[in-house]
C-alpha cells in the first residue's frame, strides 16, 4: 500500500522538499503519493519576480550563491542551467552610507583601512583584533553585537556588522544570536583564535586550492535567472503538477491512530497522510499544531519575523546624477536615516531596466521600524526618495514607482534560538512523521533552505522505510 505525504507551504523551501520527495518516490515500499498545500493562489512565497513597464523587479531575494552543492544540484536537474546568469563584474563594488556620503568597501584590506569607511580610531581598533583573547567555548551564548563589539571594536560594529545584519536579516544586532545567525564567525574564532588569523588562513588555503570569487565574496558568485528567482519556484511547480494544490488551508491536525495525521482543512474534508512537512511561517505552522501540542506551539510561535517594504523606483539614467556602480548600499542604523539601504537592480544583473534606465530598490522597515509595513504607500514612496536625496542626490522624480510588502518578513534568530529549534527538535521527536522545513529554524537563505529541503526529504523517506 503507497504512503502519502503532504507538505503544507509552497515556497522554495516546500517546494523542494515536495520534489524532493517525489524523486525519492520510488524507495518507499509500496510507492509515495506527495500533495503540496498553500493557502495563497500562487506557489513561490516570497520568491516572485515582476516585469512591468520594462523593469524587472523582485518581491525577495534578489540572487543566490553559486557555491552551494544542493542549489546547484536542483538547477542542473530542473533543467535551468542554461537560463541561469551571473551578476556583473560591477556588482563587487558595495558601499556604505556613512558620515554623510557613501564610501565603497574595498575588498583588499590595505586599500579598506585607508578608505574613509572607519575614522582613525576605529581602524586602530580594529588592527588590535588578532590581540584580543578568545571567549572560552562554555561561555554560552553571544549577541551578534556583543561579539563584534569585542572582537572588532564599537565603531567597526556599529557600521561593519550593524549594516550587513540590516541586509541579511533586517534585522537589530543586539537582538540575533551569533551562533545562529553567522555561526562560522564563532568556528573562525574558536579554531584560530582571531578573524583576522582566520580570514588569512583561508584565503591561503583558497590559493593554493585555485578557487577563485565573484560578486558574492570568496568561493562564490551572485547569480539568478535571466527572468528572476521566480523562475526556480515556478518551474518546480511544474514539476509537480496536480501534487501541487494551491487555494488550500490547514486549520489544524490531529493524530491519525498509531501512525500518521489527520489535516484539517478549511474548505473540503479532511485529509489523510502518513508523514507531514510544515514549510510555512513559524506562526502558521504554530497555528497549525497547537490542538496537537501546545509545547511545539509555543516554541513556534516564540520564533518572531521582521516584517520588510522594498520599494523599487525606475529613472532616466542620464536624469541621474553622478554615481558609483556596483551592487548597492546599506546604511547603518546609528546613520539616523529611515531606510536600510538601496540595491542597484539593473546594475547587478542584465535586463533589469529598459535601455537608458536605471532601477533602484530600496528597502524600509526590518526589526528596527515594525510599523513600516503599515504605512501608506504615498508615505513610504516619500520616505525612500527623501533618503535617496541624502544619499545619492537624486532629486528629480521616478516615472516608474513600485511598493512591495512583505509582512511574513524574514525570521529574526534572536537570542536564545538555538535553545528554541533544540525545543521545537525534541518536541517533532514525541511525533513521528512530523518535520519543519522553510526558515524558521536553520537560515534564511535561498542556499539553506534547499539544502535544508533535501535533509528533510531524505529524512521522511527513511521514517516511510
Amino acid at each position: 500500500m503507497s504512503r502519502r505525504v503532504a507538505v503544507v507551504g509552497a515556497g522554495i523551501g516546500g517546494l523542494a522538499v515536495a520534489f524532493e520527495l517525489l524523486q525519492r518516490a520510488e524507495e518507499v515500499p509500496g510507492g509515495l503519493e506527495v500533495v503540496c498545500l498553500d493557502a495563497a493562489d500562487r506557489a513561490g512565497g516570497h520568491l516572485r519576480s515582476t516585469r512591468d513597464k520594462g523593469f524587472l523587479y523582485e518581491w525577495a531575494a534578489t540572487g543566490f550563491l553559486d557555491n552551494a552543492p544542493a542549489s546547484l544540484d536542483l538547477v542542473e536537474r530542473l533543467g535551468l542551467g542554461d537560463r541561469m546568469i551571473q551578476a556583473r563584474d560591477a556588482a563587487a563594488r558595495r558601499y556604505i552610507y556613512v558620515r554623510g556620503k557613501l564610501r565603497e568597501i574595498p575588498l583588499k584590506p590595505a586599500a579598506f583601512l585607508t578608505s574613509g569607511v572607519l575614522t582613525a580610531p576605529g581602524v586602530v581598533r580594529l588592527l588590535y583584533e588578532p590581540f584580543v583573547p578568545g571567549r572560552p567555548a562554555d561561555a554560552g551564548e553571544e549577541s551578534v553585537h556583543d561579539f563584534a563589539t569585542r572582537r572588532i571594536g564599537k565603531q567597526a560594529a556599529s557600521v561593519l556588522i550593524d549594516a550587513m545584519t540590516t541586509g541579511i536579516f533586517a534585522g537589530d544586532y543586539r537582538r540575533l544570536a551569533l551562533e545562529a545567525t553567522y555561526p562560522k564567525m564563532r568556528e573562525m574564532e574558536n579554531e584560530y583564535g582571531s578573524l583576522f588569523k582566520a580570514m588569512l588562513a583561508k584565503a591561503k588555503q583558497r590559493k593554493q586550492q585555485n578557487v577563485g570569487g565573484g560578486p558574492a565574496g570568496p568561493g562564490g558568485h551572485l547569480t539568478s535567472f535571466r527572468d528572476g528567482m521566480q523562475t526556480i519556484t515556478d518551474v518546480l511547480a511544474e514539476k509537480l503538477g496536480p501534487q501541487l494544490q494551491l487555494n488550500q488551508t490547514v486549520l489544524g491536525l490531529s493524530h491519525l491512530g498509531r501512525r500518521g495525521y489527520r489535516l484539517i482543512m478549511k474548505d473540503g474534508p479532511p485529509q489523510e497522510v502518513d508523514g507531514l512537512v510544515l514549510a510555512c511561517p513559524a506562526h502558521v505552522s504554530a497555528g497549525i499544531v497547537e490542538e496537537l501540542d501546545a509545547e511545539l506551539a509555543a516554541a513556534m510561535t516564540s520564533i518572531k519575523a521582521a516584517a520588510v517594504v522594498v520599494v523599487h523606483l525606475g529613472y532616466r539614467r542620464d536624469a541621474l546624477p553622478s554615481r558609483p556602480d556596483g551592487f548597492g548600499f546599506l546604511i547603518p542604523r546609528s546613520q539616523r536615516l529611515r531606510t536600510l539601504g538601496t540595491l542597484w537592480p539593473s546594475d547587478i544583473f542584465a535586463g533589469r531596466a529598459p535601455k537608458g534606465s536605471q532601477l533602484l530598490s530600496t528597502m524600509i522597515g526590518g526589526a528596527h521600524d515594525p510599523d513600516a509595513i503599515e504605512m501608506d504607500d504615498r508615505t513610504l514612496l516619500q520616505i525612500a526618495k527623501n533618503d535617496l536625496e541624502t544619499t545619492m542626490q537624486v532629486r528629480i522624480e521616478p516615472y516608474f514607482s513600485k511598493v512591495i510588502r512583505n509582512p511574513g518578513g524574514i525570521p529574526q534568530y534572536e537570542m536564545g534560538h538555538l535553545q528554541r529549534v533544540a525545543a521545537v527538535e525534541a518536541r517533532l521527536a514525541k511525533s513521528p512523521g512530523l518535520s519543519i522545513a522553510g526558515n524558521s529554524l536553520h537560515g534564511v537563505s535561498v542556499n539553506l533552505c534547499i539544502e535544508n529541503a533535501v535533509g528533510t526529504a531524505e529524512r521522511m523517506v527513511e521514517f516511510l522505510r
